[in-house]
């Protein structure tokens, strides 16, 4: 049931994301005109608030997904990490890479954090109980996302949600959107591009 849902949501998102488009240098999908979420925050290690930006100069991948998911986050992921290795180091180390649980019933920071450090150096869980925030949050990236009714404690609920990775700048604003399946080769000649961008 999770596999099916969580397909269709892969499917409906990459086929509205492939009609937005692309430039000539980025290989993903790039709106017009692009998502702006540098207003947005939610909270991240150490209970402070993390703001949808990256660092100045940087990049910051958003992911939204799951620990337990048991194929397309850690496939994204790896994917992901995979493409940081293409990079120069000196590159490299201006990406940071954010993942907002959609499954906070079982996502403790510690356990994102956990997960996240199998793949990056760089990176922030990014958690939250409160549900109507989480749902402003991935109302404003146009994410989709819903958790399986369970019995409380129950460990063994279905979640689907969308699989895309949103490269956000340091101005806030998303520049290039990546469904899940892109090729870490293109994924490195996008952060390639974005960080080569003469600064104004």
């Amino acid at each position: 049931m999770r596999r099916s849902r969580t397909a269709l949501f892969v499917l409906v998102l990459a086929l509205a994301v492939a009609a937005c488009g692309g430039t000539a240098s980025l290989k993903g999908a790039v709106r017009n005109p692009p998502l702006e979420v540098g207003t947005l925050s939610l909270p991240g290690p150490d209970g402070r608030e993390v703001t949808m930006k990256a660092e100045p100069g940087g990049l910051l991948l958003v992911y939204f997904g799951y620990t337990s998911c048991p194929d397309v986050c850690p496939t994204t992921m790896a994917d992901i990490s995979e493409a940081l290795t293409e990079l120069h180091p000196d590159q490299a180390e201006k990406v940071t890479v954010a993942m907002v649980t959609v499954d906070p019933e079982r996502d403790t920071l510690e356990r994102l954090d956990d997960y996240l450090g199998h793949f990056f150096s760089r990176r922030l869980p990014l958690r939250t109980e409160d549900f109507d925030r989480l749902s402003a949050v991935t109302a404003a990236f146009g994410v989709q996302w819903e958790i399986e009714e369970h019995e409380p404690g129950d460990q063994a609920y279905d979640v689907a949600h969308t699989a895309l990775t949103y490269v956000v700048d340091d101005t806030g604003t998303v520049r290039v959107e990546w469904p899940f399946g892109f090729s870490s080769e293109d994924m490195a000649a996008d952060l390639a591009a974005l960080l080569e961008e003469p600064r104004a």
